[in-house]
């Protein structure tokens, strides 16, 4: 067995990750735009949804015993496997690309007034190049090393708005427009698909006892966590959600007292960032296993070049939109959406039925042997 392999903790504790790092920070304020006290609907039948899609990777992880593209190449050739690894490269590149501006927007606004935007790209580069050349093995034990750390910022934000909650803010409840609701999960497709994570670990997890009913979990208590936080934060701004834009930080600035005597929120503004960072390496590394996919094998140092080119790639993204979260939030939910529906929701459909059949004529190659002889 491979030691690069993860096992079900560290797979567990990705999944986490990777949905706290894309909608903990400005995607309430975004949502409650529009859907006001009942944004929290939105986020339960999207997470709805994803858990379907993660229930079909999961079903893959026990049929495959090879990381998925070379599972497609070997049963599909090199093209259908390229074509795939580039739908999925270029949905993680956006991704990646969305946690980068929220990371901007988060400094901008709490940390520095003005940013040296050269010295930014100067760190993104760093933290994009380091996670984009590691094993997601390597990821998951440095997440269970800051697990508590982060585990201790989220419950503290939570005590410290927790005098500030107002539940009539919540009412009227269920006075849902499910249109509405549709196309707000359409339109914001970019920031959910965590199931996606999964996709990376076919062949590449350790299969253990319980694998698949821990991931399963994991993925439920994650929505679960998310869920509370998007009914507190709308418990504590109510009507004015949608102009707190920083909302894991701002929900801890509503109790003077405790700002005043102690500034116990400075400890969440500075420990959740940790957070954004490795959800950013996340998804650069799996732009990064795409881009792999991409180069041919006997090319040197692939790796290498493959983490120098998707940090690039993601650096040039950045710098198209100028680093503005607005320009970029504006072609995601106009243009970039369709593109990303169809790899994001269609492609795993697609991939099942492909494996499925492979799967059926490798069946059928063997009850003929079998009848043969």
């Amino acid at each position: 067995m491979s030691t690069k392999q993860l096992d079900t903790r560290q797979a567990c504790l990705i999944i986490l990750i990777s949905m706290l790092s894309t909608k903990l920070l400005s995607l309430n304020s975004i949502i409650s735009y529009d859907m006001g006290n009942n944004a929290w609907f939105t986020f339960f039948v999207s997470f709805l949804i994803d858990l379907l899609f993660a229930i079909i990777f999961i079903a893959l992880i026990n049929k495959i015993d090879m990381p998925i593209l070379d599972y497609i190449r070997k049963k599909f050739g090199y093209a259908v496997s390229i074509i795939i690894s580039i739908l999925v490269g270029i949905m993680f590149l956006f991704k990646t690309t969305e946690i980068m501006v929220d990371i901007y927007l988060f400094f901008a606004q709490l940390i520095y007034v003005e940013i040296n935007r050269v010295i930014f790209v100067a760190c993104f580069f760093l933290v994009l190049y380091y996670f984009g050349t590691r094993y997601l093995r390597s990821i998951g034990r440095t997440i269970e090393i800051l697990l508590y750390l982060i585990l201790f910022s989220l419950v503290l934000s939570v005590i410290i708005s927790l005098k500030a909650i107002n539940f009539e803010n919540l009412l009227p409840f269920l006075n849902i427009n499910f249109t509405r609701t549709i196309q707000n999960i359409v339109s914001h497709n970019l920031w959910f698909g965590d199931f996606w994570f999964l996709f990376f670990m076919i062949g590449n997890i350790k299969k253990e006892k319980g694998t698949n009913k821990k991931l399963i979990w994991s993925y439920v208590l994650s929505s679960l966590i998310i869920l509370v936080f998007v009914v507190i934060f709308t418990g504590v701004f109510g009507s004015t959600a949608s102009l707190h834009r920083v909302c894991v930080i701002d929900i801890t600035e509503v109790s003077p007292r405790l700002i005043n005597q102690a500034r116990f929120n400075w400890l969440v503004d500075f420990i959740f960032p940790i957070v954004l960072v490795l959800g950013l390496g996340l998804h650069a590394n799996c732009v990064t296993i795409c881009t792999k996919h991409f180069i041919r094998n006997s090319l040197k140092s692939k790796n290498t070049i493959s983490g120098a080119f998707t940090t690039a790639m993601v650096l040039a993204v950045g710098i198209i939109f100028r680093f503005t979260f607005t320009l970029f939030y504006q072609f995601i939910t106009s243009i970039f959406f369709y593109f990303n529906t169809f790899s994001q929701y269609f492609l795993p459909i697609l991939i099942l039925v492909m494996v499925e059949f492979a799967e059926s004529k490798k069946r059928r190659i063997k009850y003929d042997q079998k009848n043969a002889t």
